[in-house]
């Protein structure tokens, strides 16, 4: 059976502790210091006491000698032999591990390898969620892009509409206003004939007259109305008559207040025409 090195040194050294208290002999013990016979009585004579005193000095001695290379022998032996010890306890505590594989390493490399692959595992995963992380960074980036060009491209269609309605706005402006100048340039170059005496003046025309410009055919105050039904110049084109209306003749007046009152009805005087119940 192999001894353990710690047993063995410790042996050694009680075997050379005996050795040396049995090689000193009456010269090694008269060497002894004074010191150690300081305890001696004033009346006792050296040479009684001297061999019993050096003989007890000389084992206490051994005994502390004895006792620091016994500590300093456990120091060394604890620094040195730690790591076994350790090993050895992580050993037994794997021994009863189920997961480990019968057959295979011993525990202590057993859960070495254990611990790197567990460590190995976890590199792997916390790869995977960093590319998963970066894949949807991405897809919310083309996502973003995406949206952006849809907003865009709808600006610019919207922005085409608004292009496109106010160019057809400014041709049926145009046309409009061409219509309106071909039809002023007709009328005004369209004679107007001589037209017949109303059938009755009088009445409700007469007082219609009154109450619009005081029955005056001439009436121009500048408000934008003339003759003596007070007619816009829009109107009075649009019923084919140029020139000013109140510049045309009481019996063309006339005749054009019957043709609006026929085409429209009294609301084209509104305020006379309710006042005088029309």
């Amino acid at each position: 059976m192999r001894k353990h090195p710690l047993i063995a040194l410790i042996a050694f050294t009680f075997v050379a502790a005996s050795i040396f208290i049995g090689t000193a002999g009456a010269s090694s013990i008269n060497a002894v210091p004074v010191r150690a016979t300081a305890h001696l009585a004033e009346g006792e004579s050296a040479s009684t006491v001297a061999p019993t005193a050096n003989l007890r000095w000389l084992a206490a001695t051994v005994r502390e000698r004895a006792h620091a290379a016994a500590q300093l022998t456990a120091l060394l032996a604890r620094e040195k032999y730690s790591p076994f010890w350790q090993g050895l306890a992580v050993d037994r505590v794997a021994i009863h591990d189920g997961r480990r594989p019968l057959g295979s390493l011993l525990p202590s490399k057993w859960r070495a390898v254990q611990e790197a692959s567990a460590r190995a595992a976890e590199a792997a995963k916390a790869a995977a969620q960093a590319a998963q992380a970066a894949q949807a960074a991405q897809a919310a980036q083309a996502a973003q892009a995406a949206q952006a060009a849809q907003a865009a491209q709808a600006a610019q269609a919207e922005q085409a509409a608004r292009v496109a309605q106010a160019a057809q706005a400014a041709r049926q402006a145009v046309t409009a206003r061409t219509t309106r100048l071909t039809r002023r340039t007709t009328t005004a170059h369209r004679p107007v004939a001589a037209a017949p005496p109303t059938s009755d003046p009088g009445g409700a025309w007469l007082e219609l007259r009154r109450c619009e410009s005081g029955d005056n055919y001439a009436e121009d105050t500048g408000n934008g109305y003339y003759g003596a039904y007070q007619f816009a110049l829009e109107t009075w084109w649009g019923l084919g008559y140029s020139g000013l209306p109140s510049n045309a003749p009481p019996a063309v007046q006339d005749q054009a207040a019957e043709k609006l009152q026929a085409e429209a009805g009294w609301g084209q005087w509104p305020a006379c025409s309710a006042e005088l119940g029309l």
